[in-house]
């Protein structure tokens, strides 16, 4: 009995062993996955404010290439870099750029600003284009009138209309009897746009419509553009990744005009997952290239500001009838 009963016991002790053992192994095996999980929240952290320096240090470096191009000597590249600006965001701030480049010396640059602020949608642009309304030069205050009837300005408006009509409707007073015989004896409408189609100076056709619009004129007012790039330049926004995809490769093509429509396209089609390719080209050595790419970096890497809406109404419960 002795031997039967020991022989009973010892399987249940090995039993129970056994269940213990497994309940410690159980704990061993799963303790390095959870302090393996607890490591990875921790340097997560790191991780993303890492990302975040970098984005900030880009930031700065791409607002430093548009600084540094409003201050070039060549005033070809100090156009180059205002209607770039036409890529970015209100967001971005290019507003003090932009009020700047109104107070340069060379009137290509400053008709440049009046284009790139038509495409602005924002109220800040409203007191600059007024501002650039006053100017003695012709050219840029016939700009100036363009550019706020574009933004849907009434003074704008009538400031056009007063260039229009001339003396029979003097007392509208936008421009002076001089100023205003000034504009009508220029050269406009064929010398305003031919200094206009010289830099690429593009205006909305319609109010609303002139976002990029400053870009995509420079570009195909180069007649030596190839048509690849032409072709790049005029494509609407694109959502396909199989476009995304070309348009990404095409960032490192030889013909600089390519790239720089590349880098117009994936602004305006707003394809943010592009934006750490267009880093490289901060130190493209073509101006329109490196112009386009500081300012399309602000805007494919600042979110715009998500519409005010009202906060919705909860429908009243019914009456009950009793």
């Amino acid at each position: 009995m002795v031997a039967v009963s020991s022989r009973g016991w010892r399987p249940a002790k090995r039993w129970r062993w056994g269940r213990l053992g497994g309940g410690l192994l159980l704990v061993l095996g799963l303790s390095p996955a959870l302090v393996g999980g607890q490591s990875l929240a921790a340097g997560a952290a790191p991780m993303k404010e890492a990302v975040a320096d970098e984005r900030q240090a880009n930031l700065e470096a791409a607002r430093l290439i548009l600084e540094q191009g409003l201050k070039e000597r060549n005033p070809d590249h100090r156009c180059e870099a205002v209607i770039a600006l036409s890529l970015t965001r209100v967001e971005n701030n290019p507003f003090p750029l932009l009020e700047t480049a109104l107070a340069d010396k060379d009137v290509y640059v400053q008709v440049a600003a009046c284009a790139t602020l038509a495409g602005l949608s924002d109220p800040r642009a409203l007191p600059l284009l007024r501002q650039a309304l006053g100017s003695e030069t012709p050219e840029v205050a016939f700009a100036a009138a363009k550019a706020l009837y574009a933004q849907g300005d009434e003074e704008g408006r009538q400031a056009l209309l007063d260039v229009a009509i001339g003396e029979r409707q003097a007392r509208s007073g936008y421009f002076s009897v001089q100023r205003r015989n000034l504009l009508r004896t220029m050269k406009t409408p064929g010398g305003f746009f031919r200094l206009a189609f010289r830099y690429g100076i593009g205006f909305a056709p319609v109010p609303g419509l002139g976002m990029g619009l400053s870009s995509l004129a420079g570009l195909l007012a180069d007649a030596n553009i190839s048509g690849r790039a032409q072709a790049i330049a005029a494509l609407p926004p694109v959502r396909d990744q199989e476009t995304v995809a070309m348009l990404r490769e095409a960032l490192t093509d030889e013909d600089w005009a390519v790239r720089a429509a590349a880098v117009h396209a994936l602004a305006v089609s707003d394809q943010s997952l592009a934006v750490h390719d267009l880093v490289p080209l901060f130190q493209d050595r073509k101006e329109a290239v490196r112009y386009r790419a500081a300012a399309a970096y602000l805007r494919l890497a600042t979110p715009p500001a998500a519409s005010a809406r009202p906060p919705a109404k909860k429908p009243r419960p019914g009456r009950r009838r009793g």
